[in-house]
Formats: C-alpha cells, structure tokens, sequence
C-alpha cells in the first residue's frame, strides 16, 4: 500500500478551542480571563490599530462618543457671509440713525438760537438818521394815528407843492418797505406843475426831515419818487423813521440837495412861507434903443427856481420879460444870447434861457419874451447891458439899469 502524505498543516494554526462570535460571548467572560491568557470559545484577538500616518487610517472615535469632524454636519458658509453682511449693514444703519440724530438735535439748537437772536435784533432799531442812532431793545409798542394839519405851500424847482398834513403812527397799510422804526412821520403832499417843463430831481435825494435836534433823516418810503409830468397835479406822500417821542411841532421838512437852494418847511398849521415867494417888481421907463429895436423890460422876477431847475446854492434866478417894438422898415433878427449880458457889480453873466423871437418883423409892436439870468442872492440892483455886434446893425452898445426887490436870503 502506497502511504498517503501527510496532510498539509493549515494556514493559520486552529484555535481551541473554537471560537465564538462576540455576540455569542458567555456572560461570565471578563477582563480577568483576557488577562490569564485564557481564551474563551469563539474569542479572536483585535487587529492590530493602525498609525494615522498609513493609508485609510481612521481617526480614533472622541470621547463622549462624539461624532468626529467629518461625520459632522457642516455649517452653510453663505449664511455666515450673509449674517456678516446682514450685521455690517445694521451697524451703518444705526450710526447713520445716531449722527442723523445728533445733526438735527443741533441744527435744531442752532435755529433756536438763531430765531432768538433774530428776535432780539428786531427788538433794536435805528432811527435812520444820518446824525445819530437811537436803539430801542423793547418790542415797539403801536400807536394810533395821530394827523396834524399843516397847509405850507411853496414852489421848488418850478413844481407848487403843499404840504397838506402829517401823520404819526406805528405803520401805514400802503408802506410796504419793511423798517426798524418804532414811529413812522408820514408827509402829505399835493404838487401841482402848471408848466410845460419837465422837472427832474428825486425825493431820495432832496428831501430830508429835520428832528428837533438838527438830526437829518432820509425817507424810507414813498408813494412816487420823481417831480410831476407838465401840467398835471397829483398826491404823494413821504414816510420817515422818528423816535416815538418826537415833538411834531419842532420838524421841518427840507427840500433841495446840498449844491442847490434849500427850503425849510415847519410842520407846524400854516407856517409861514413868503419868503421863498418870487420877487416881483416893475420898473418905469427901463427902456433902451439897440439894433434898430425899442427894448423895454417891464418886469423883473426874483426866484428860488425857473424852468423846472432849482437855483444853486448861493444863487437865484432873475427873469426878464421885455417888450419889443419894431418900428423900422425892415426885419431884424438876432439871438439874444450873443449879445445880452446882466452886470452885478463887475461881474457879467450870459443868460441861461430866453424865449425871445428870433425875427421882429417890421413894424410889429408889442412882441414880448423873457430872458433869464442867475445872480447871487441879496442882489438888489444890476445893469442889463447889449453889447456891440458886428452881426448886427446899429448895434452900439446899450444899458437898462435895474432896480430889484428885496432878495430874500435862504434860511
């Protein structure tokens, strides 16, 4: 008999005895006989743990049987960017809300001063005066309306103006000019210009109230600035800032710029006036014979003004009205203003106007014009005097001496 051979030995030596599942485990299996070496049936060994450094090592498990990271629910990173972004956007939000708050609180605080400010600045006033200024730090008190007649009549600048009245009171309805004034003197006027000349000045300019202190105040308002259209007559009226204590009586208004004759007017009930009236007279037998024409002045005039122009300071305007008789046979022209001159003193002036015809025609008679001259003031006599003229025949020179009215002197 052939032997048989021997089996082959396995590849793992058989464990005795065999061994049994983990969950086959006796009860009574411990650490102990782990410990013995004893091996229970069904026991096998653990695998040996594997370095974290090999190749599909796994971490240990935590303790706490806490899952590891990747088993993990991870956390959605848009979300925290947007709670980020959500966080930033309230946190401008809310320093925007602050600074908002904080600038209206003191822009707030600023109006409030400002309006207090502005309310204690109106409180105060200036008289308007050129001479002095008189603050009032209390709220003006209103008045009534308080008229005092005062029917002053007098020619400026050829323009008739009476000054009606004047009235005292706090404001007028038609004064729409804001003022710091806590009086207001209203003048009445009524202007009449019976001329066929254009006068030109501006009350802004001419026309001043004088306090009882010699203070000068301007008008703050008006109802027209300039001087009437020729022959038309109308109302105005001029407002001036006063003190509220200011003595009506003890005003006058003056009219006329500081190069021209100015006129004082008190505004007091039927002031007197005369002496801005003209100064009329009319002389006899002022008369002379030159160019061929009989010339014969048969009245002088004496004004504060002529053809819508003030005088000067310092002068006055005489006006001449001749008559002139042609009793030649031939016509005679002439321009007065080449050879007419009025002599005061040693002083010769030119006219300044004349409406004298330049052509008598023969044989007329009665031909009239006036010529006009300025003087100083307080002339009483001159001489009017023709002078020789090669344009003219028979032209020798001529005089007419005149005798003038009192000429009255400005205030």
């Amino acid at each position: 008999m052939s032997s048989l051979p021997p089996p082959a030995p396995p590849s793992h030596p058989p464990t005795w005895p065999p061994a049994l599942p983990l969950n086959q485990q006796p009860p009574n299996a411990g650490p102990q006989q782990a410990a013995l070496g004893q091996r229970q049936p069904g026991y096998m060994p653990p695998p040996p743990t594997p370095s974290y450094g090999q190749q599909g090592a796994m971490p240990p498990p935590q303790p706490g049987n806490v899952p590891p990271p990747y088993a993990r629910p991870q956390r959605n990173a848009s979300r925290g960017v947007i709670t980020g972004l959500s966080c930033s956007v309230l946190l401008i939000i809310s320093l925007i809300v602050v600074v908002c708050g904080a600038l209206s609180l003191g822009g707030y605080l600023l109006l409030r001063n400002f309006a207090s400010t502005g309310a204690t600045s109106s409180s105060s006033y200036s008289s308007g005066t050129s001479g002095s200024t008189t603050l009032h730090s209390n709220t003006p008190t209103s008045i009534p309306t308080r008229t005092f007649p005062v029917n002053g009549t007098l020619t400026y600048s050829s323009i008739t103006i009476t000054v009606v009245n004047v009235q005292l009171a706090s404001s007028f309805p038609d004064d729409l000019n804001a003022t710091n004034s806590a009086t207001l003197l209203r003048v009445l006027l009524k202007e009449n210009n019976g001329t066929n000349d254009f006068a030109s000045y501006s009350y802004n300019e001419i026309a001043r109230l004088i306090l009882p202190d010699q203070t000068s105040v301007a008008p703050n308002a008006l109802q027209y600035g300039g001087a009437p259209q020729p022959s038309s007559t109308r109302t105005n009226w001029l407002d001036f800032p006063v003190p509220n204590n200011v003595d009506v009586s003890h005003t006058l208004l003056r009219l006329g710029a500081p190069t021209e004759a100015t006129m004082d007017i008190p505004l007091q009930n039927k002031p007197d006036l005369t002496k801005y009236d003209p100064s009329t007279t009319r002389p006899t037998n002022a008369q002379t014979t030159y160019a061929g024409l009989k010339w014969t002045v048969t009245e002088t005039s004496v004004s504060w003004s002529a053809q819508g122009k003030q005088a000067d300071s310092g002068k006055r305007f005489l006006t001449l009205s001749f008559r002139i008789d042609n009793l030649s046979n031939q016509d005679v022209g002439f321009n007065a203003d080449d050879f007419m001159r009025l002599q005061v003193g040693s002083d010769r002036f030119p006219p300044t106007a004349n409406t004298l015809h330049m052509i008598v025609k023969a044989g007329t008679t009665n031909q009239t014009g006036d010529v006009i001259f300025t003087l100083p003031e307080g002339t009483t006599a001159c001489t009017v005097i023709m002078m020789q003229s090669d344009l003219l025949p028979n032209s020798q020179e001529a005089q007419i001496p005149l005798q003038l009215s009192s000429n009255k002197t400005s205030a």
